[in-house]
């Protein structure tokens, strides 16, 4: 353990070393999996989310209560589909975690000039991972590793990716704190060209405000909790403006009433260049499933994010 620990902060200090102004694809790797995380605008760096913390930071894994297994489908704009499928097994402070995350657009027109095309072709990604972390009581630490597969129309290229994350609870809980680097790897030529894999790094903070209990039905206690993430790209993103390229830091602001552990209301709201600000959700909980439904409109006007979710607990 103590060599994961050194090796951790050494792979941290590289890691801003090798930053650097490329232009990314690959981008379902920037989006939470699961709408737990997409309702508050994926302010989840420092709230364990089960497996879906693989693509978060794999550090918040042993946070949970339980062990659980997540299914969730995400439909995008551009009639594009996100996919996924984990589970998080917790043995003490050790937590071991497996995840199939995949995106497919359909209704591209291959053509090689002007006239009829030649027919339709599809993008489609897939990422395969596994992730460790340990919780040392005073910090957990977590590393996750991802196979990643690419096609394009007849071409298709395969690589790897790593993300990396530390966390921290306090005040029996009610704090969290964690941070996290993810997507450092790459991917093999496709038809001579390399995608750039997003990498980010994240820093995030998770409160539980308060917990207030109507005086008239004390069986319907409230919990007010409160999170944010700092986000830097550590490579330039497409910006929303055509033809031009950013990678500029962003903040993720997230709020969620839980209602006696029964009911979730959440909402999050995003800065900077981004076209989905604000996001909403909806989670029913029973003692052995929670289900999950988050809204996100573009404000570009082409459409809403519309994400389901369920998660076993045993």
């Amino acid at each position: 353990m103590r060599l994961f620990i050194i090796l951790f902060f050494l792979f941290l200090h590289s890691v801003f070393a090798y930053a650097q102004s490329t232009r990314t694809g690959f981008s379902m790797l920037e989006s939470a999996p699961t709408p737990a995380a997409l309702s508050i605008n994926e302010a989840s760096t420092a709230i364990p989310m089960g497996s879906a913390s693989i693509y978060l930071n794999p550090a918040t894994l042993p946070f949970d209560n339980s062990s659980s297994l997540d299914v969730s489908y995400s439909s995008w704009i551009d009639d594009s589909n996100y996919l996924f499928g984990g589970a998080n097994f917790i043995n003490g402070k050790r937590a071991f975690s497996i995840g199939v995350y995949n995106s497919k657009i359909d209704g591209f027109e291959q053509r090689n000039g002007p006239g009829n095309s030649n027919g339709e072709f599809s993008i489609s990604y897939l990422s395969l991972s596994g992730a460790l972390a340990y919780d040392f009581d005073f910090i957990s630490l977590g590393i996750a590793g991802q196979y990643l597969n690419e096609e394009n129309a007849q071409f298709q290229a395969s690589g790897y990716a790593f993300n990396f994350g530390a966390a921290s609870e306090f005040f029996d809980d009610k704090l969290r704190a964690g941070i996290s680097i993810l997507n450092i790897g790459k991917l093999n030529n496709l038809n001579n060209l390399r995608t750039e894999l997003p990498e980010i790094f994240r820093a995030g903070l998770a409160v539980d405000v308060f917990e207030f209990t109507p005086p008239k039905n004390s069986d319907l206690p409230i919990l007010f909790s409160l999170s944010t993430d700092f986000v830097q790209p550590l490579n330039d993103r497409e910006s929303i403006q055509p033809g031009e390229v950013e990678n500029n830091a962003y903040f993720n602001f997230g709020t969620i009433f839980n209602i006696a552990e029964v009911l979730e209301l959440s909402a999050g709201y995003k800065t900077g260049d981004t076209a989905k600000p604000v996001s909403f959700g909806i989670g029913v909980i029973t003692d052995l499933l929670k289900v999950n439904y988050a809204l996100i409109p573009f404000k570009t006007g082409f459409g809403t994010l519309h994400s389901i979710g369920i998660q076993y607990k045993f």
